[in-house]
């Protein structure tokens, strides 16, 4: 990321902000997701922060454990160097 091109989200948690430093295409994506968790008002209570995180964590679980199986089945499928 250059220096030049960030941008600062606020995240309100539980009545305290914080300051996030990202590029501009990921402010925009995380101002999205924000504004979908605190249901517009960009305010966040730490119950629902917390599900949230949760969440999305085991969205990472599920794509991770997704690609490690593609990865295999790649790995498998594909003729070894010496086979060639």
């Amino acid at each position: 990321m250059q220096s030049d091109n960030l941008r600062r989200v606020i995240i309100n948690v539980s009545a305290k902000d914080f300051g996030i430093r990202c590029s501009e295409e990921f402010a925009n994506f995380l101002e999205d997701e924000i504004a979908l968790i605190s249901g517009g008002t960009k305010k966040i209570e730490l119950t629902r922060f917390v599900d949230a995180f949760v969440k999305k964590s085991y969205e990472n679980y599920i794509t991770q454990r997704e690609l490690k199986k593609l990865i295999k089945t790649i790995d498998e499928e594909l003729p070894l160097k010496n086979e060639i």
